[in-house]
């Protein structure tokens, strides 16, 4: 159940929900400035948590200090982690999102809290949850995922081995969105000071 065939099958009738709200992305400054203007659905189509190579998701948070946390983990110890930053926010409309901070979600697709913190950087193959991105790039059904946050867990507990802290006490998520699979009316506003947003998407 666990290889990108099966999730592809049991996506067509996974559990969603519908998200309708402001998520918040915290990237390097500098890099965003190098674009004129700035592309703030910049997609690397470099692997994460639940992307394998090729695919384009932008991976936001559900508040700031989730966002934060997130972008400290990402660079503590490398020359980058004191660089400037910029945190930006989307309002985001989505109908059909997988979360897997639900456990009876998690559990029928055959993902363990340990799937969901396994280490991703330099794998060989493809983790569990990069297999479940995969399959989510194949299809239209589902959109993006909602997932419980790394540094949200380490405020409380040790991802490095052991037992994983109760999902119960955990309070941040994320949510990836997979862009291919964005088409109206989900849609994607990265905010500004007017109404008008500074980038849409599709």
């Amino acid at each position: 159940m666990r290889d990108v065939a099966s999730f592809a099958h049991a996506l067509s009738t996974a559990p969603t929900i519908s998200l309708n709200a402001v998520l918040v992305r915290i990237v390097p400054g500098l890099a965003l400035a190098r674009r004129v203007p700035p592309n703030f659905l910049y997609t690397s189509g470099k692997p994460n948590r639940f992307n394998p190579a090729g695919v384009g998701c932008v991976y936001f948070s559900e508040d700031e200090e989730t966002a934060l946390g997130e972008y400290r983990r990402a660079w503590r110890g490398t020359p980058g982690e004191h660089q400037p930053r910029t945190t930006f926010y989307a309002d985001v409309t989505i109908r059909r999102v997988l979360d897997l901070t639900e456990v009876s979600t998690a559990s029928q697709l055959g993902i363990t809290r340990a799937d969901l913190h396994a280490p991703w950087r330099g794998a060989r193959v493809l983790t569990v949850t990069q297999r479940l991105g995969h399959a989510i790039s194949l299809q239209a059904r589902v959109v993006g995922i909602r997932y419980p946050s790394d540094a949200a867990y380490e405020r409380i507990g040790d991802l490095s081995g052991g037992t994983l802290p109760d999902p119960s006490l955990i309070t941040g998520a994320n949510v990836v969105v997979f862009l291919q699979n964005v088409r109206a009316p989900d849609r994607l506003r990265i905010l500004g000071p007017t109404r008008r947003p500074l980038q849409r998407w599709p």
